[in-house]
């Protein structure tokens, strides 16, 4: 695993992404006289911790410096409303040996909420962590990606996938 992956450290959820289509029918079905409602944010956040672990090299800590950057999107129609959201995580951690590891992140969040009771979820996750020595050599890469899917109709789960996969480049 990751000495302190990515997605533990940084404060937001995971953010998801996926379900364009049913986006783009919710904004073709809306009634030509009745207009949308678009609601954008941008936010950016420092992010700071110390006293951080490393899995791959017991006995170390470290702290990371960081921005969280999420930008917001919702569209509200007379048939609901649709959510697209992104979260870019990035920062350095600097280990106790003089080591340090760049990190990012990448959410995507994308949620459809119908009138009708009909609501989609889609989150994708990336994120990896680049480990290097003290002079810079390289040491090792782990990457980490998942996808979950949820469809709700009346309360009821009709489709559900959650997908990951975690990679390890070089020793650890």
């Amino acid at each position: 695993m990751f000495g302190v992956p990515p997605f533990l450290r940084f404060p937001a959820g995971r953010a998801l992404a996926g379900v364009l289509g049913a986006g783009a029918l919710l904004l073709v079905l809306a009634p030509a006289s009745a207009a949308a409602t678009v609601t954008r944010v941008t936010t950016t956040t420092p992010t700071f911790d110390s006293g951080l672990s490393d899995d791959c090299r017991p006995g170390l800590t470290g702290t990371l410096v960081g921005t969280s950057v999420v930008t917001f999107q919702r569209v509200d129609t007379p048939l609901g409303f649709h959510i697209d959201q992104t979260e870019t995580d990035t920062g350095t951690i600097t280990w106790s040996d003089g080591s340090y590891s760049i990190i990012e992140s990448v959410d995507h969040l994308t949620r459809n909420i119908f009138d009708s009771g009909m609501r989609v979820k889609t989150n994708a996750h990336e994120d990896s962590v680049n480990t290097y020595t003290a002079d810079g050599v390289f040491l090792f890469r782990e990457t980490f990606h998942e996808i979950e899917h949820l469809t709700f109709i009346d309360d009821v789960y009709r489709v559900r996938f959650d997908r990951g996969h975690f990679h390890v480049f070089g020793g650890c």
